[in-house]
């Protein structure tokens, strides 16, 4: 393993313990979609997913 991927490694355990006691407590205070918004962006992420399956299977 070469210095470059330590580092990398390294960064990232840094960055998760930053960003951790923000994301618990948005999860944990944050606004509730409805679940028409859920339903939305389900829709709209597999209609991505559908798009990349497509463009997968013309190449």
């Amino acid at each position: 393993m070469d210095w470059m991927k330590i580092g990398s490694a390294l960064l990232l355990i840094m960055m998760l313990f930053v960003i951790y006691p923000r994301v618990k407590h948005e999860l944990k205070h944050g606004r509730k979609g409805s679940q028409k918004e859920w339903l939305g962006a389900f829709a709209l992420l597999g209609g991505v997913a559908l798009f990349i399956l497509l463009l997968m299977k013309s190449v």
